[in-house]
């Protein structure tokens, strides 16, 4: 028989609460009490948990239903959202509201919001209580296209006032919420050339020790450096904070001695917007946290494919529309560590840098059904396909995301 368990989410939250209190030491929760001539109308929020099999459980809210997972501390498939999962979700999205409402309400242009949540615990504590499990902290990064940095401020702080989460939450653990403009992480930056020297060895030799002046280079986040030595064509793929740091390097001292030098002709340089969504569904690697590669840390190196072409729609939107469904596809692609999706709205121009785990899972890809169905869409046009290797050591230096995870 299934197992039924009924709960009360708003008591079961306030009790962890209390027992982070504890654990921090805390004789009592530094709260601002409610004025006595002050009434506070309550609500009660209700929910059910049914376990339904090992391992997984069915809750139902408002007549609303979700699979829930344990985590693999605890013996759980951990295949369907978990409860840190809903907690995360929870806060996030309610923020997203808030900022929505607020904007609304203030008179905020909002064209775009993205909210990225994180949560440090000790997950060791869910096996054996050992150490607490506790949220030592929480990260809340977002994203807007719209306001001011300014006005985004102002939303952030009706969210620290109107979220009941964020506002129970805060109690437990230390909180930051950290907002950005829209494009910022998402400038990339193709740039590939015929070298004149008279082997790939030569070449390599030429440009590596120029690699260290890449890490100064402000706003570049990394920097993949690709080779061919069939065509003997080299170049690099970058990510940009904002594509007013890509322009300033293309501006720079550094970007100009590329661009004239002797030994370098026949130059592509192609900017693009990076597609945010369908980027983080095929793991595209958006942001470096640590600013650094571990070189010990890394796999075999990997191959590149970069793909251009011009679309055929009225709008960047209605492009968007028509392969933001085809993410989770790409996502499942045997041997594809990570796709960045890029577009030019203003050249009409789209693609992907592609990054495999070799030049085997690449070949595999482009005789596939899917990279038929790419190759072949009516819409898509004036097709540029290039294959690369990849030039490791100077890619780890310049912090590129490569190496099998």
């Amino acid at each position: 028989m299934y197992r039924r368990i009924s709960i009360l989410l708003a008591s079961l939250l306030l009790l962890s609460l209390l027992a982070a209190g504890a654990a921090l030491g805390r004789e009592a929760m530094d709260v601002d009490p409610v004025p006595a001539a002050q009434e506070v109308t309550l609500a009660t929020a209700k929910a059910n948990v049914e376990l339904v099999q090992d391992g997984r459980a069915i809750v139902l809210a408002r007549g609303n239903r979700m699979l829930v997972d344990s985590v693999p501390p605890l013996g759980g498939p951990n295949l369907e959202f978990n409860p840190m999962d809903m907690l995360l979700g929870a806060l996030g999205s309610c923020g997203t509201f808030i900022y929505e409402t607020a904007a609304k309400e203030m008179e905020i242009p909002l064209d775009a919001i993205s909210t990225d949540v994180e949560a440090d615990f000790a997950p060791a504590g869910l096996r054996d209580g050992a150490v607490n499990p506790r949220v030592r902290a929480f990260r809340i990064g977002i994203a807007v296209d719209g306001p001011t940095m300014e006005e985004a401020e102002m939303l952030a702080d009706q969210f620290r006032m109107r979220c009941p989460i964020y506002t129970t939450l805060e109690l437990s653990a230390p909180m930051t919420i950290t907002n950005r403009m829209m494009g910022e992480g998402t400038a990339v930056l193709e740039v590939d050339f015929t070298y004149d020297f008279a082997s790939a060895d030569e070449y390599i030799a030429a440009v590596s020790p120029m690699a260290e002046q890449w890490l100064a280079v402000p706003g570049l986040i990394w920097k993949t450096w690709i080779l061919d030595e069939e065509t003997k064509r080299a170049g690099a793929v970058y990510l940009f904070e904002t594509p007013a740091a890509r322009q300033a390097y293309l501006d720079s001292e550094l970007g100009v001695a590329v661009a004239t030098h002797p030994a370098f002709s026949d130059f592509r340089v192609q900017q693009y917007d990076v597609m945010r969504a369908e980027s983080l569904v095929t793991r595209g690697p958006l942001e470096d946290e640590s600013g650094e590669m571990d070189e010990a840390a890394m796999g075999d190196v990997g191959v590149v494919l970069e793909v251009a072409f011009t679309y055929n729609f009225e709008t960047a939107a209605e492009y968007v529309a028509e392969v933001s469904p085809l993410a989770d596809a790409f996502a499942a692609v045997p041997g594809l560590l990570w796709k960045v999706w890029t577009l030019n709205p203003e050249t009409k121009r789209a693609g992907a840098v592609y990054y495999f785990e070799s030049a085997e899972a690449r070949q595999a890809y482009l005789d596939s059904e899917l990279g038929a169905a790419v190759a072949n869409h009516p819409a898509l046009s004036e097709f540029d396909v290039t294959l690369f290797d990849v030039m490791a050591d100077e890619s780890i230096i310049t912090r590129g995301p490569i190496g099998a995870p």
